[in-house]
């Protein structure tokens, strides 16, 4: 019985600490280690440029694309609203502009006036602002170069913590699955042991 839960727990052991240092040599060693003509380093920081690509990559393609973010800053629900705040500002805009004199020729009321012409023709102004917001803004908007520039500027100390953050507990499921799947092997160890 004790050589059983010896083989058991040695099992088990040994497949939690493997599994624990295959997750480590997902990251380390950071820089490149020669040791007996084998080059050694982690899986991520060696191909930490290939990871940066393809996650821009995905980012922009399936995540954040540019009609995304558009659909996102001036959805229909939120398109009103901005309309309406657009339209405060110019009003207020316009009227400080007008000269006091010009002010005095239109009717003294220069508010009511620039208010009456701006609810006319904003739907208008608002759609031409926004189609060239559409072709000026998106068109210089990168993002899969901005996503690339900010992971490669990140520190792979800080990469190292992120991934973690996400994917603790699975990293974690995964050394106990090592310690079970140890154990199982120490248990068909012992009934070899037995056989031969």
């Amino acid at each position: 019985m004790l050589r059983f839960i010896l083989l058991v727990i040695i099992g088990g052991l040994i497949g939690w600490a493997t599994n624990k240092i295959a997750i480590k040599m997902l990251f380390r060693p950071i820089n490149p280690h020669k040791i007996l003509g084998v080059t050694f380093q982690g899986v991520f920081p060696r191909r930490k440029d290939q990871i940066a690509i393809s996650l821009s990559k995905i980012i922009e393609e399936d995540l954040l694309s540019k009609d995304v973010i558009m659909d996102q800053l001036f959805g229909s629900e939120k398109l009103d609203a901005f309309k309406d705040k657009l339209k405060i500002v110019l009003v207020d805009k316009l009227v400080d502009a007008i000269p006091p004199m010009a002010a005095m020729l239109l009717g003294g009321n220069i508010r009511t006036y620039v208010t009456k012409y701006i609810d006319k023709h904003s739907d208008e102004l608002f759609e031409q602002m926004l189609n060239e917001f559409r072709s000026v803004g998106l068109e210089n908007l990168n993002i899969y170069e901005l996503v690339k520039q900010r992971l490669d500027a990140l520190d792979f100390y800080e990469f190292e913590k992120i991934i973690f953050g996400l994917m603790n507990k699975e990293l974690r499921f995964v050394e106990v699955i090592g310690l079970v799947i140890g154990g199982c092997i120490g248990v068909i160890q012992y009934f070899l042991t037995l056989l031969i």
